[in-house]
């Protein structure tokens, strides 16, 4: 330590005579300095020694600081670095990303809804050829379309007329039966009702069927049992 202090100081002094035309060549000065520097150092060995001391701490504290500026400046210009690449383009891009996400998440959504209202709801087409049967009497039962109504019963039809200017079809049928007047109103588009009533007396019941269009434009059949009325095809 003490070889290294005296160094510095004959480090210092050699560069304050460094004006001579030869710095290499010794001069009286120099030399008188030296011997100067040796007899402070043998005559107060310990103040040599703290001045040492002081002036080594100077320059690490020195170091030390410009160690923790020099990372700082490091910090500071990566931090600089990193802004300076967010061009305006990149800017402009990084937005345009955003937006297209953001629709595209909402297209799939819409789309989820539309499959979702699409396996909720259910059309169904109406049907012409639906069949409905309804038993009006034990001893009378019915069964008819849009386009044909059929009358099953164990008795015989004995008359059938027409009222036109009401658009009836009127069935008679032999039997000795006790019953009430029944009717029941059909869901079909060319009959709308079916009423049965009783004669007792005269031994027989009357089926009246009411039609949506005069009866010139239906046909009646009996077959077995049977009786069927056509809605016939309107030209």
């Amino acid at each position: 330590m003490k070889k290294i202090s005296l160094f510095i100081a004959l480090l210092i002094l050699s560069s304050s005579l460094s004006a001579r035309e030869n710095p290499f060549e010794t001069t009286q000065a120099y030399n008188e300095e030296v011997a100067r520097l040796m007899e402070i150092k043998e005559s107060y060995p310990d103040e040599f020694e703290n001045q040492e001391k002081i002036y080594i701490e100077e320059i690490q504290e020195k170091m030390k600081a410009n160690s923790i500026n020099k990372d700082t400046k490091n910090v500071e210009k990566k931090a600089k670095i990193k802004a300076s690449e967010l061009t305006e383009d990149k800017i402009k891009k990084l937005i345009t990303q955003a937006q297209e996400k953001t629709v595209n998440e909402t297209k799939k959504f819409v789309q989820e809804l539309k499959k979702q209202e699409k396996e909720e709801i259910i059309y169904v087409k109406p049907r012409t050829d639906v069949s409905f049967e309804k038993e009006l009497l034990p001893f009378l039962k019915f069964e008819y379309t849009n386009v044909k109504l059929q009358i099953n019963t164990k008795y015989n039809v004995f008359k059938k007329f027409t009222l036109p200017n009401q658009n009836k079809i009127i069935l008679d049928f032999h039997a000795k039966e006790n019953f009430y007047t029944k009717r029941e109103d059909l869901n079909s588009t060319n009959f709308t009702r079916i009423t049965v009533g009783n004669h007792k007396k005269d031994k027989f019941f009357r089926v009246v069927v009411e039609l949506t269009d005069t009866p010139d434009n239906y046909e009646v059949t009996y077959t077995n049992g049977q009786v069927t009325i056509f809605r016939l095809e309107q030209m």
